[in-house]
């Protein structure tokens, strides 16, 4: 039988006087390092430390715990503080010149144990993200696991995906997630956002233009569709695509053709086209916006997004992936974020989904002053989000969260449906299906 490896400790050790050397003997087999009061928070900036002794300072208690909450702090002195003060502001042990080396024993063990502990959490936790992780989108949440499975099953064979979700879900993720699950993930990924370019150079941009079809066409230029070429184009916020050019595109769609602008000659499309959009294509059909014909031709095959607030338990496990993201982006060390900031950010409704949910964090990462996010990094909108009279409590399923906030923005909109999706970030037919789903009058 191998007989388990014991944990190594990393100590700090920084007192005014010399530890006894029947203590010292005690950690003889650790990793023990020595420095002077002024280089401590320095220190612990730059390097992980298991255990901290000092001197039964209150207040360099206090800072260290404030720069980072993970260490297990020592106190070694001559009994001059309250030792249960100590021990609320943070510190797991005191001890004298005087303890017993067996004492000091089981302190440490303890600790060894804890530590232990937190490393086999970690890495569960990692293992967690990467089990979670499908081609750089996290998530667990039944929807998202039901998506990435989706994702599998169409990938090898599909031509045209419409995926539908609102602003931020990371609707280009999945195209991506896609992509790169297909059988043409070494073709080019092409992107175009249709609403984030003037009409008139729309189809030039898709399709290409032939020198002098136009003034400033000055030489030949390929679109897009060609680019592709046996890839895959993204077709963005697809509703947005001028009546002029609708046309065009469901010839691509339905032959597989299209010709550069000022050109007398047809090309062939080789390329899977994915669209994506945050409105409901149905009703900007019915609004005359939209052609009927392009409509069946680009939902086939259709993806729909949940917003975050649909997806909160998805919440904890983006906070550790955004905040590995920014270490390694960065270089600065931010380690966790504190329960209470945690049970904000779960409480919030996310209208801006995902992606606001990374620049916040992001944003709080950059002004932390710590090693941890705490409340005072998040924005004020977000804080000020939460009333008082109605705290987060942790025991709440995320249906009584959800009913009790949507109840909360209707009472703040004086009962005004249009007016409280607006704010919930979610069109009037979903609120409506909320209240039927949640029995709000």
């Amino acid at each position: 039988m191998v007989e388990k490896r014991q944990l190594t400790l990393n100590i700090l050790i920084s007192t005014s006087s010399p530890l006894p050397p029947r203590i010292l003997d005690e950690i003889k087999d650790e990793e023990v390092v020595y420095k002077r009061r002024d280089e401590l928070l320095s220190a612990i900036a730059s390097k992980n430390y298991d255990i901290i002794v000092i001197d039964d300072d209150m207040e360099l208690l206090r800072a260290i715990k404030g720069q980072d909450s993970r260490p297990e702090v020592l106190l070694f002195g001559d009994g001059r503080v309250d030792v249960v003060e100590a021990v609320r502001e943070g510190a797991s042990g005191y001890f004298g010149t005087d303890v017993a080396p067996e004492e000091f024993r089981k302190l440490i063990e303890r600790i060894r144990e804890l530590v232990a502990l937190r490393v086999e959490t970690a890495t569960l936790e990692r293992e967690l993200t990467r089990k979670y992780t499908f081609k750089g989108i996290v998530g667990r949440n039944p929807y998202m696991l039901e998506i990435f499975h989706f994702i599998r099953r169409i990938a090898p064979y599909y031509r045209t995906v419409t995926i539908i979700g609102e602003t931020g879900t990371g609707k280009e993720l999945i195209a991506r997630a896609i992509h790169e699950a297909s059988p043409v993930r070494e073709e080019p990924f092409v992107t175009f956002n249709c609403g984030g370019v003037v009409d008139t150079l729309i189809e030039s941009e898709l399709f290409g233009h032939k020198k002098g079809a136009f003034t400033g066409a000055v030489a030949d230029k390929k679109g897009l569709f060609e680019t592709a070429g046996r890839g895959t184009i993204f077709l963005d916020e697809i509703g947005e695509l001028p009546l002029s050019v609708q046309p065009h595109l469901l010839r691509v769609l339905q032959n597989g053709e299209f010709r550069p602008v000022g050109s007398n000659r047809t090309f062939r499309a080789e390329c899977r086209v994915i669209a994506a959009t945050n409105k409901d294509l149905w009703e900007e059909v019915k609004a005359g916006r939209f052609r009927e014909d392009l409509y069946y031709r680009l939902t086939p095959i259709t993806l729909n997004l949940p917003p975050l607030r649909e997806r909160k338990d998805d919440i904890p496990l983006l906070l550790r992936h955004f905040l590995a993201e920014f270490s390694k982006r960065t270089g600065k060390r931010i380690t966790g974020i504190s329960r209470q900031a945690q049970r904000i950010l779960i409480a919030y409704s996310w209208p801006g989904n995902v992606r606001e949910l990374e620049n916040v964090i992001e944003r709080a990462a950059i002004l932390a002053k710590e090693s941890f996010i705490r409340v005072e990094d998040l924005p004020a909108y977000i804080k000020d989000s939460l009333h008082e009279d109605q705290p987060i409590q942790p025991d709440l399923t995320l249906d009584e969260v959800v009913k009790r906030h949507i109840q909360s923005v209707l009472r703040r909109c004086n009962g005004n449906r249009t007016k409280a999706s607006q704010i919930l970030g979610i069109s009037r037919r979903a609120l409506i299906r909320k209240l039927q789903k949640y029995s709000i009058d």
